[in-house]
């Protein structure tokens, strides 16, 4: 008895499948494109709007110094919050962490920030007769005979941003320098000369 081939049949179901399915991959692709681009998740900005530092004193190239500083933390984002976890700071001398090292460090409570916000962070640093080396000493010497006193800030989290569509978390990582120092009214008292953004 004649029986007919089922194997034009399969492929055209077959084919009707995999064209059903890469519509829908298209699709999905098409719409988390579009998301993305609405919400365009960006990272927060951040900038010391002011700072102080004092008790500053040497021992030979042993430093005592306290740093008092005011980050501005925003979230330029329209539609996601972002969470801050796993916060450090630090302050180093001159233009550039990697070549002197912190000289102070400190950790700091995890915080939330809803979308378009501002945030005023105080971080206060304080090192103790803590060895800087002879070429830290010196300049930091130099610069207070000058009036001008250059260091620099880094801040590093951890950031979950969150909303509707909300990216994997993401390491965020900024240097804010030069943050140059001049002696205020009282001597004791160093202030920054003028705001810094960090990037």
């Amino acid at each position: 008895m004649y029986q007919p081939d089922q194997r034009p049949a399969m492929n055209t179901i077959l084919c009707r499948i995999l064209s059903i399915l890469t519509v829908i991959v298209i699709i999905l692709g098409v719409i988390i494109l579009i998301v993305y681009f609405v919400f365009k998740p960006r990272y927060p900005e951040i900038r010391v709007d002011s700072a102080e530092l004092t008790s500053l004193n040497f021992t030979g190239n042993y430093l005592t110094a306290k740093w008092d500083i005011k980050f501005i933390v925003s979230n330029p984002n329209k539609k996601l919050d972002i969470t801050y976890n796993l916060i450090s700071s630090g302050v180093f001398y001159g233009k550039d962490k990697n070549q002197f090292g912190n000289i102070a460090t400190t950790k700091l409570q995890p915080f939330y920030q809803p979308k378009k916000s501002k945030t005023l962070f105080p971080v206060h640093f304080e090192t103790y007769n803590t060895y800087v080396g002879n070429v830290v000493a010196n300049g930091i010497t130099d610069g207070r005979l000058r009036g001008s006193l250059k260091f620099g800030v880094v801040f590093n989290a951890i950031i979950k941003r969150t909303g509707w569509f909300h990216p994997k978390d993401s390491l965020l990582k900024v240097s804010c320098n030069p943050m140059n120092f001049v002696p205020s009214t009282n001597t004791a008292v160093w202030v920054l000369q003028r705001p810094v953004k960090c990037d």
